[in-house]
């Protein structure tokens, strides 16, 4: 299975957002523009795609091109909700340089709750595509898939309160305390750089393990740390760092099967080609030949996640 993380990224740039979520499985949206009218101002939302009756649309910009600010923006969420109760509206200027996704959490006994996340253009959109990847819909679930299913997707996606102060909190002090770890990288600076990059890879392939894509397991990260360390006996440090991580990381996930060597196979089992750049050799990685990270560092980390 091969996540096209490249393409992804470049149709969110694009602003082609029909084409970002046909590529995600969701189904072609053929209708006219919603016209809605707020205060003396037509705001018109563009359809994008829809799947088992969750329809998602993009536009809404205002007389001078610009995303109506937030109390407008409910309004007309609220509005659409009359026309199409599951929806996902992406607030657009009408130059394309900025988008807000907005997604209305909505449960029995509760006041709706509006989840928004803001894009720029420019912008890498990393944790962007990775919610989007928890929208993804395959062929194989075709026959079982219902709006129930569909909605559950957006919310596990986009509900921001799954993400709370407290875990930003934590993830600073598990920043703080991975940085310690980091060996032969001398400059202040670069260690930090590193530290966020070994981060961000990280985060990313655990969101990817817990959806099966790594080999099938959910817990390949810690599994394979178990492994190696049964293979190279205990108190043998950086050997998940240096013998399995970096080449995850750039011979497996950031290289296609094709180019990989036989041996990768055992020590990786099936993963993905992900096409986007963040598992090519950086160029911190390129002056710094000689980083180290002992497993400990990955331990914590992992129980952490």
């Amino acid at each position: 299975m091969t996540i096209d993380t490249a393409r992804h990224r470049q149709l969110l740039q694009q602003f082609d957002l029909t084409e970002l979520f046909v590529d995600l499985g969701w189904d072609r949206f053929r209708r006219e523009p919603e016209a809605i009218p707020i205060a003396g101002c037509t705001y018109t939302l563009y359809p994008v795609a829809e799947k088992r009756g969750v329809q998602i649309y993009q536009g809404g910009w205002d007389a001078e091109g610009h995303i109506p600010p937030y109390p407008v923006r409910r309004k007309i969420e609220q509005t659409l909700t009359k026309i199409a109760y599951e929806h996902l509206i992406i607030f657009t200027d009408a130059a394309k340089t900025e988008q807000r996704w907005q997604w209305v959490k909505r449960e029995p006994g509760q006041r709706a709750a509006p989840r928004e996340h803001a894009f720029h253009k420019g912008q890498s959109g990393e944790r962007l595509l990775q919610a989007l990847a928890g929208v993804r819909f395959t062929l194989e679930e075709e026959e079982t898939l219902d709006i129930t299913l569909a909605t559950e997707r957006l919310q596990r996606s986009f509900d921001k309160d799954r993400v709370t102060k407290k875990f930003y909190d934590r993830f600073q002090k598990e920043h703080a305390a991975f940085l310690k770890f980091i060996q032969g990288i001398q400059n202040e600076t670069d260690q930090k750089w590193y530290a966020s990059l070994m981060l961000n890879r990280l985060m990313f392939v655990y969101f990817i393990q817990r959806k099966g894509f790594l080999d099938g397991d959910i817990h390949y990260l810690r599994h394979r740390l178990e492994r190696l360390r049964r293979q190279h006996g205990a108190g043998q440090f950086h050997t998940f760092y240096r013998h399995f991580l970096r080449r995850l990381f750039h011979e497996g996930l950031g290289q296609p099967e094709a180019e990989r060597t036989p041996d990768l196979d055992d020590l990786l089992g099936v993963v993905p080609y992900l096409n986007g750049g963040l598992f090519d050799v950086h160029e911190l990685e390129h002056e710094y030949t000689g980083v180290d990270i002992p497993d400990e560092a990955f331990e914590k980390l992992f129980a952490f996640f």
